[in-house]
């Protein structure tokens, strides 16, 4: 969707707890901000990125624009990252033109998300001649439209709404070159940090943290402790990229720190130290402000800066609600059942035809049928002439046995130290369902990493984590939200509280691992040899 302008401006519009903010920007020689505003909120109007008080939000944004001579503008605004929810999806190749329809028929019916009256858009990831692979972000419509409504009951029209991850790459690309391979963007503002992984481009797994309160000085250095904080979390979330994500193929070679205070600097110095072995920079979006005063922070507008520069060229998500798509995507279904009822009406009335042809062909073959039926009862009912072999029932048993010590043995060899198991449990499918206690995220995926290796497992999958929290917690630590793309249709988004370094974590996981089919062939096969060769009494004692 076109971004809107006044003049030749471009608008773009970030809300976060703290506050709301603009800026205009304008290409000359290079993109250079133009206009700029912000909008400071009281404490409680936007909790957890959910506007609570609509009314009182919508007062002040109306006053705010009137004084900034915004009304009647178009803009774009950045959506909360927590909100959005990411998924992978295989999907057949089809035409180009055609693609957007099916993707739009998978995500209707057949895509399981955790909220009701999903808004979402895609991104074509790779293409073969079998099969496409897409990103799906998704996001509530509701919330979506809280954000919008505001700025539309304010004057402003908003034509289009965006992602962070994708706005931060877009603002970036523009004074450098970089193409975001393997990258993790790291966005640190005053009392939270978002993390986005990227693979060539694209944003794949994205995560909130809160750190501290909203009253901390914005030019305030971070403590030691969120210092180490981040970097434990960091490196968490680096190992779950390699190992889970990427399946032990590829992992992150470079981080981009940006950020809108002096954190920004002390945090790219400390991972430089810690995360020696990977190529660390920060970005300074100053250079965006050459004609503004020292006292203008730019850095605290980067957002703003990447969506004010959204076009229908370079866009990669639009997430605001389209009565033109809702529509087009109901009356494709409506198509789509009321094709399905006359086809099955057809085929019912050519069943019922071919029928009755049958049934007048049929009579001349029931004699033959009974007669037919009557050997195979005398078959049936026929005493054998030898009696069931014990050999073979001991030699079936045989097969269908497993070694539970050697399977529990090789299930405990790569379990790191801290990590404990706490159920396990065999279906009939010749399946184990197995859940882990860790003490830290990364041995998950490692442990994951080893089981896929397991002499006797076909297919391992890690179906859950979840992670809790024990110990006193202080007011220095949030929430950590989470969004990952997982391959074919799921993956889980999770919402968990982020206690400080005073708690303990635990992360609770759940793995399914499925035998191997040849395995149990060839003991099958060993069993019914040696039966063969045994003697009969014997086996009869037995």
């Amino acid at each position: 969707m076109m971004l809107g302008v006044i003049g030749s401006k471009r608008i773009g519009i970030t809300v976060d707890q703290l506050g709301v903010r603009y800026v205009t920007v304008k290409k000359r020689k290079t993109w250079e901000i133009g206009s700029s505003g912000y909008l400071p909120i009281p404490s409680g109007i936007i909790v957890e990125e959910q506007i609570v008080n609509a009314e009182s939000l919508s007062l002040q944004v109306k006053q705010w624009v009137k004084q900034q001579n915004l009304k009647g503008a178009t803009a774009t605004i950045a959506i909360p990252t927590s909100q959005i929810i990411i998924r992978k999806m295989r999907i057949p190749s089809i035409k180009t033109q055609e693609l957007r329809q099916l993707v739009e028929l998978e995500v209707e019916t057949a895509l399981r998300l955790p909220f009701e009256d999903p808004i979402y858009d895609f991104i074509q990831v790779s293409h073969d001649d079998e099969s496409t692979q897409v990103l799906v972000f998704a996001a509530p419509k509701k919330l979506i439209m809280s954000y919008v409504r505001v700025f539309e009951d304010a004057g402003v029209h908003v034509r289009a709404a965006e992602i962070s991850a994708t706005a931060l790459t877009r603002a970036i690309a523009a004074q450098q070159e970089e193409f975001f391979e393997e990258t993790m963007l790291v966005s640190l503002d005053q009392g939270a940090l978002e993390v986005y992984m990227l693979q060539n481009g694209n944003p794949i797994f994205m995560r909130t943290i809160t750190l501290f309160e909203h009253d901390t000085d914005d030019h305030e250095e971070l403590t030691s402790d969120q210092v180490g904080e981040i970097i434990a979390e960091i490196s968490r979330m680096l190992s779950f990229y390699q190992y889970s994500i990427q399946e032990g193929t590829s992992r992150i070679s470079h981080i981009v720190v940006t950020g809108a205070n002096k954190g920004r600097i002390q945090l790219h110095k400390e991972l430089q130290q810690s995360l020696s072995e990977l190529k660390v920079e920060t970005v300074d979006f100053d250079v965006f402000s050459k004609e503004r005063s020292n006292d203008f922070n730019a850095n605290a507008y980067r957002v703003a800066v990447g969506v004010s520069m959204f076009t229908k060229r370079n866009a990669q998500i639009n997430l605001l609600p389209h009565r033109k798509t809702e529509t087009k995507v109901k009356l494709f279904l409506l198509i789509l059942f009321v094709f399905a009822w006359v086809a099955g009406m057809a085929l019912s009335g050519m069943t019922y035809v071919n029928n009755q042809k049958s049934m007048t062909q049929n009579t001349a073959r029931i004699a033959q049928l009974n007669q037919t039926k009557k050997v195979a009862e005398a078959k049936i009912t026929k005493k054998p002439e030898n009696q069931t072999d014990p050999a073979s029932f001991i030699a079936a048993t045989r097969a269908n046995r497993k070694d539970v010590v050697a399977i529990v043995n090789e299930l405990k060899k790569p379990l790191p130290m801290d990590a404990q198991i706490s159920t396990m449990a065999y279906s009939a499918e010749s399946q184990i369902t197995l859940t882990v206690l860790f003490a830290k995220m990364e041995d998950s995926a490692r442990y994951l990493f080893d089981l896929r290796r397991l002499s006797f497992g076909e297919n391992t999958l890690l179906q859950s984590i979840t992670e809790t929290t024990s110990g006193s917690s202080t007011n220095n630590t949030g929430t950590n939200n989470s969004n990952a793309a997982a391959d074919q249709t799921g993956s889980t988004n999770s919402t968990t509280p982020t206690n400080n370094l005073q708690t303990t974590k635990y992360y609770t996981v759940n793995y399914t691992i499925s035998f191997k089919k040849e395995a149990a062939k060839d003991t099958s096969a060993k069993a019914n040899t040696e039966v063969k060769g045994a003697d009969t009494t014997n086996v009869q004692q037995k």
